[in-house]
């Protein structure tokens, strides 16, 4: 007699591939990084083959491991094709999402598809504001659900994805040279806002402010029009037109982690499916900024 996969390891197997990495695949799904590290063990023995590889840069699919992956995927959707259709009801209503400005479109592009196709008949209203209103948002009841840049007071919220703040210059021009350094800062009530003052004020340099918005990619386009410098999230930096500063004039050891918050008043079962929801999407995120 054939033995039988577990959907519940080829469950796992997805949700690892999907966020990338096995302590994402974890949080995703409410297990121990251990837990999770077991599971893909014990499916490589009943497959009889390695499935991925692993590095500091995240995991790699085997051959096998993509054939599978293919299959799991189908798999997991006849399945919950099935309970659907059997259940006396899907997740539905309304939530509300608090989503930082400088991130909208990434969460229309990335995030909004992945809940459409998981939670279909859940309907989603989203507000675009900066992290810190959101959180007064969320404390005050307009918001169920928020995406936030993660601050130092802020310690045990959801890691959802981070990327570095660089230092950078154009390519075009060694703007940090000149006797008044010509900076772009963002204006308005942000971390990267007080991150970039605090780091020009360590740095002791001269400079002056030539350019404000309280869009970071206006800020973004500034330094790539050769027009000044800034601290920028490395997703916002075009290769070609940007330079990181060198570490002796700006030090650009520094990272910026978006969080998710939540209110108590949100049903469990809907939180743990809308974190999952969460995490394939900015695991897809990252792949998609990291080919572009």
């Amino acid at each position: 007699m054939d033995p039988l996969l577990d959907l519940e390891l080829l469950r796992t197997f997805v949700m690892v591939v999907r966020t990338g990495e096995l302590k994402k695949a974890a949080k995703a799904i409410y297990r121990s990084h251990a837990a999770v590290s077991m599971q893909m063990k014990r499916l490589e023995e009943q497959l009889g083959t390695s499935l991925m590889e692993r590095s500091n840069q995240g995991i790699r699919l085997t051959e096998a491991g993509k054939t599978l992956l293919s299959y799991s995927e189908q798999f997991l959707k006849l399945n919950n094709a099935t309970l659907s259709a059997l259940a006396e009801k899907d997740l539905s209503g309304q939530l509300s999402f608090g989503i930082p400005t400088d991130y909208a479109q990434d969460f229309l592009n990335f995030f909004m598809p992945v809940l459409t196709q998981e939670l279909p008949n859940l309907e989603a209203k989203i507000i675009c504001d900066r992290s810190r209103n959101l959180r007064k948002k969320l404390d005050a009841g307009e918001l169920d659900i928020a995406i936030v840049a993660g601050e130092d007071e802020y310690p045990d919220e959801m890691l959802l994805w981070s990327e570095r703040l660089i230092w950078s210059g154009p390519a075009c021009a060694r703007l940090e040279e000149k006797e008044e350094v010509p900076v772009a800062i963002h204006e308005d009530n942000c971390i990267v806002r007080d991150l970039c003052l605090e780091g020009l004020k360590k740095a002791n340099i001269p400079y002056k402010q030539v350019f404000g918005s309280p869009v970071l990619e206006n800020v973004a386009t500034a330094v790539h029009a050769g027009f000044a410098i800034s601290l920028l999230p490395e997703s916002l930096l075009i290769l070609d037109k940007t330079r990181m500063l060198p570490a002796n004039i700006l030090n650009s050891n520094l990272v910026l982690k978006m969080n998710m918050i939540y209110s108590s008043s949100v049903d469990a079962q809907v939180l743990k499916r809308i974190s999952e929801c969460l995490l394939i999407a900015s695991g897809i995120q990252k792949k998609t900024h990291l080919t572009d």
